[in-house]
């Protein structure tokens, strides 16, 4: 029965259906910030909304029996536990925080994609790499006010008078807002801030930043080669399964082979949209 329970839960269908449920489940949690959508048909909003929830437990429950204690060794399930547990407790109108954390449901599909899977477990992959060119930037931007303020304190104190406010007016200008109304008056009156502030915004715009962007897609490309080798294992184990099944019996052997047959073509299109399949 396990065993049942389990290709019914992990079949491509029952998953497109889960997906097709939150994607709802978003859409009625957005209608609801209409007043007028309320109004008209907020009973049957809230009733829709209900049968979402009792859905989603009936999910969770399936999991749970199917896989049994593996279930909660897996990060994503516990996940999806939490979310559905958050949307059993009762929010009134008067528990705008809990009312808010329904909105955590539409987080599932975090879980319920295998590609948003791939690229969250990326960017937690990658925040090591991210901390430390964090903290470089900071020691960057630190270096910086302080040189702002001994320098342009008295031409600019409602920029640089002091080193919160010399910060804030870095970042402005680290992310291109602040070259109107910061450097371009200063620039007037002494052009060498030209270069002073054309350094600060390669040093960290420029060359910080985009090692942000370096780091990520490292992590991104590291988790898609493991994603890859996961498929992988999963077909050799499904090939091993259908091969001990299919002396066993006929009937189950069929659905096995279409199983083995979905994942090797997803193999495939994860191979070749890394470059990976030898051509």
């Amino acid at each position: 029965m396990r065993a049942r329970v389990a290709r019914v839960v992990e079949a491509r269908a029952f998953q497109r259906a889960v997906v097709a449920l939150i994607l709802l489940n978003a859409v009625l949690l957005g209608l609801e910030t209409y007043p007028a959508v309320t109004a008209a048909a907020g009973g049957a909003l809230e009733l829709t909304l209900t049968a979402v929830v009792g859905v989603f437990v009936v999910e969770i429950a399936l999991r749970v029996y199917a896989h049994g204690w593996s279930f909660f060794r897996n990060g994503w399930n516990l996940f999806d536990l939490f979310v559905v547990v958050v949307a059993l407790v009762p929010a009134g109108s008067e528990a705008s925080v809990l009312r808010v954390l329904r909105l955590l449901r539409v987080l599932r599909l975090l879980s319920a994609v295998r590609s948003m899977r791939v690229v969250v477990s990326a960017l937690g992959a990658a925040v090591p790499g991210i901390l430390s060119i964090g903290g470089l930037l900071l020691m960057v931007l630190y270096v910086f006010a302080v040189s702002t303020v001994t320098l342009f304190r008295e031409d600019s104190p409602q920029h640089f008078g002091d080193l919160w406010t010399a910060t804030a007016s870095l970042f402005r200008i680290m992310v291109t807002d602040g070259w109107p109304d910061v450097v371009v008056p200063l620039a007037q009156e002494q052009p060498w801030v030209w270069a002073f502030f054309m350094l600060f915004t390669i040093t960290t715009t420029f060359v910080v930043l985009n090692l942000f962007v370096a780091v990520t897609v490292d992590a991104m490309s590291r988790r898609r080669a493991e994603d890859v080798e996961e498929v992988t294992q999963e077909v050799e184990e499904a090939a091993q399964d259908a091969e001990v099944s299919g002396a066993a019996s006929a009937v189950v052997a069929p659905e096995v082979a279409a199983e083995l047959r979905a994942v090797r073509a997803q193999l495939q299109r994860l191979e070749e949209a890394l470059g990976v399949r030898e051509h």
